[in-house]
């Protein structure tokens, strides 16, 4: 019992310094890191003197900081797998993949480039050895990305900039801890020949493995995950269930990397979760794992540095001399892997090319944390390793880490000011300064209105008006000299397809199959792509290739025309169906968006433009819709009677719970309506039996038909039959953001 309330007590401790830590942190504008490395090195230096001031408070609160009895790889067990985990599910996934290569070459290359540089430099220099040496270079050869992305979003810098540090960062420490792994099996079993084949060839098999374990258990986990029943709870208590079992799985079961498991497992759910979690849960998700991975990121880097003292015990002038040799090898095999690797990538067209400002940030942004300091404190508890060997590589880790964090971190944001990343692009420039402008307008109009209405003096409202814009510095620009026709169609197009990504995330919850979620957010980021390298060509080029039939589409007709076989052909038309719907009332919301928001921003010309090419879009999918009624009338009727009944239940369901919100009706009340509301969207949301029905042709005259004889696709023509997406419909259905039913017990957002 009195364990378990030291330990209570100890938890709470550890939170209040991290609290506290943060507060201090935002004001004095300085990385968190650093500061609970300062604080935890005063914690565990001031330990001996606590101790003989009040001994029993030393004992109960500051001697579990210093000497917890856990050994050093508890903590990478217990913090690491959360920490990789949440920075997985937070990136985004489709913009690393376009830096996909250098992204990896930071991560894996690096790691190996580095380790060998430091090992080499260190091992002629040092009478410890290649192999401890190497061991070294390996535990100091990962990057934190915190204080470094902080730093980044702080000063402005660009978002190319900060998604290479982020994804090397994400995937060094598994390379690092992987290494490492593997270099201590080495040393420890003297069988075992030293190499650098039997090293890389043992790195792969770790590295691959848990690569394959994270694709597994990804596609398993987002499999299970609509089958939750959309309880934001639940779904964020099964990601919880994730990590450890995988990491733990991967270590000890199948003896490869379960660091990289864990982080392949988290971005493989990352990556296919949008299509198929709405968007409040998905939301709900991210901020449960921000906060679970903020503090448990600040608790490992507190009781890591509270035992820096205690690691450099010991540490002389020829030690000092050692870290030189290795901070110097370190920044050359960064500088190597940026400078000659690098170009390389760009000259085989597999990545654009990273300017020199960028490697040179990277370069001095290359930080020191946590994992690197609880790396250190494990081999210094290895009893496979010599005493003097322990105590070196216990010295060299953690010194490299203070000396980056002091040194590279404090100078951080004046190296990217001197580098002039903090600036941005004439076009942001132009842009900004446009927004600014048309910010300034609606809050000098909205300070006028409330002055008039509070029967404010005049004089003050225009006087808060001029202190407004005086503050923000705007200042009016002609936009067309600013940014030529060809960057603003490109911004815009580039604008349209990154919310028309958005939008569509409104339909899933099963309204939309999750196959067609996923087709068309595919789809919406070629067209992001292709808009920011081809312009209008390859944005529409883009955009029209998921109206193809598919090959199952394809198949499926073919063995109802020659073979009368329903099946197949009832489910790929109700998904081309449903995608063509969701389309359309998405082209409609962009059509709205484009008028309201991008219009004032890019110009009202260049709103035409836009509205044209969407036009011309929403044109196609019309065509394919008359196609489509004009040959199955029938079985599109069915369709379209679904959803326009999910579309009244969640209408009923906002009506409802507007007037909860008003306190018209009770909560009780509202919970009466819900569970008939709720069973009637179980029952609405599957499809309907469609393959037991005809795929009639619509008659030409509003009447009956006179025959249920099944007939065979008919020849495409046009019709002008009313469609489902009329003006007013689409008008409602552009008001409402469609959400599945909320389930009792369900976080509210």
């Amino acid at each position: 019992m009195f364990l378990l309330i030291e330990l209570l007590v100890l938890l709470g401790c550890l939170l209040a310094m991290v609290a506290a830590s943060q507060v201090v942190a935002a004001r004095l504008a300085v990385p968190e890191s650093t500061l609970l490395c300062i604080l935890g090195i005063l914690v565990g230096t001031s330990y001996v003197a606590v101790n003989t001031v009040a001994p029993g408070f030393a004992h109960f609160f500051v001697e579990p900081l210093v000497n917890p009895n856990l050994p050093a790889d508890a903590y990478l067990w217990i913090f690491l797998p959360p920490l990789l985990f949440q920075v997985a599910l937070t990136v985004d996934v489709r913009s690393m993949m376009q830096d996909a290569a250098p992204i990896l070459l930071l991560a894996v290359v690096a790691v190996i480039v580095a380790t060998g540089l430091i090992g080499l430099a260190l091992g002629g220099l040092s009478p410890y050895g290649w192999p401890v040496c190497l061991l070294i270079g390996a535990i100091v050869a990962t990057t934190d990305p915190s204080a470094v992305v902080g730093i980044f979003r702080e000063v402005g810098a660009p978002g190319r900039l900060i998604r290479l540090v982020e994804g090397e960062s994400l995937l060094n420490d598994a390379a690092a801890i992987a290494l490492v792994t593997v270099l201590m099996a080495m040393i420890s079993d003297p069988s075992v020949p030293l190499s650098w084949e039997s090293g890389l060839s043992s790195l792969s098999v770790s590295f691959g493995g848990g690569v394959l374990l994270g694709l597994i258990v990804g596609r398993i986990t987002a499999f299970i995950l609509p089958l939750l029943g959309e309880i934001a709870l639940a779904e964020t208590a099964f990601t919880l269930a994730i990590p450890y079992p995988v990491f733990l799985f991967g270590n000890e079961v199948l003896g490869v990397s379960g660091v990289v498991a864990v982080v392949v497992t988290a971005l493989v759910i990352n990556g296919l979760s949008h299509a198929r979690l709405s968007r409040h849960n998905w939301n709900h998700l991210q901020l449960v794992w921000a906060q679970i991975a903020s503090i448990a990121g600040a608790i490992v880097f507190l009781l890591a540095s509270v035992r820096v003292p205690q690691m450099l015990s010991g540490m002389n002038w020829a030690d000092v001399g050692y870290l030189l040799v290795a901070v110097l090898a370190a920044l050359l095999a960064r500088l190597a892997v940026l400078y000659l690797f690098l170009p390389l990538l760009s000259a085989l067209r597999l990545s654009e090319p990273i300017s020199h400002t960028y490697k040179l940030a990277i370069t001095w942004g290359g930080l020191r944390g946590a994992v690197t300091l609880v790396l250190a404190m494990g081999m210094a508890e290895n009893s496979s390793l010599p005493e003097n060997s322990r105590h070196f590589i216990a010295i060299m880790a953690t010194s490299f880490v203070l000396f980056s964090l002091l040194v590279n971190g404090s100078s951080l944001r004046t190296v990217i000011r001197k580098l002039g990343l903090d600036k941005l692009s004439p076009q942001e420039q132009a842009l900004q300064q446009q927004a600014i402008e048309l910010s300034t307008l609606d809050v000098e109009a909205t300070v006028k209105r409330i002055a008039s209405t509070f029967h404010i003096d005049p004089h003050i409202a225009t006087e808060v008006n001029q202190r407004y814009r005086a503050h923000l510095a705007s200042s009016a620009l002609d936009l067309d000299a600013a940014l030529p026709d060809r960057e603003r169609l490109a911004i815009g197009l580039v604008t349209l397809a990154a919310r028309e990504h958005e939008l569509i995330r409104d339909y899933g919850s099963g309204i939309i199959g999750v196959a067609n979620l996923d087709a068309m957010l595919r789809n919406t980021g070629k067209m992001i792509d292709e808009a920011r390298t081809n312009g209008r060509i390859g944005y529409n080029r883009a955009a029209r290739r998921i109206l193809k039939p598919t090959l199952s589409y394809r198949l499926a007709v073919w063995l109802y025309r020659y073979g009368r076989w329903k099946g197949p052909l009832a489910s790929a038309l109700a998904d081309h169906y449903e995608l063509m719907i969701c389309r359309r009332v998405v082209l409609e919301r962009l059509r709205y968006y484009n008028a309201s928001r991008l219009n004032p921003l890019l110009g009202e010309r260049m709103a035409g433009i836009l509205d044209s090419v969407l036009a011309a879009r929403i044109e196609l999918v019309d065509q394919d819709l008359r196609q489509t009624r004009t040959q199955f009338g029938q079985f599109t009727d069915l369709l379209e009677r679904r959803l326009l009944w999910l579309f009244a239940l969640r209408k009923g369901r906002a009506a409802l719970e507007e007037m909860v919100a008003e306190q018209v009706i009770s909560r009780e009340v509202y919970n009466w309506v819900q569970k008939a509301l709720d069973s009637a969207w179980r029952d609405g949301v599957e499809r309907p039996d469609l393959h037991a029905h005809t795929f009639q042709p619509k008659p030409a005259a509003s009447t009956q038909p006179t025959s249920d004889e099944e007939s065979s696709p008919a020849p495409v023509a046009k019709s002008d039959a009313p469609s489902l997406t009329s003006v007013a419909a689409e008008a409602e259905l552009a008001k409402l953001t469609v959400n599945p039913p909320r389930n009792t017990g369900e976080a509210e957002a």
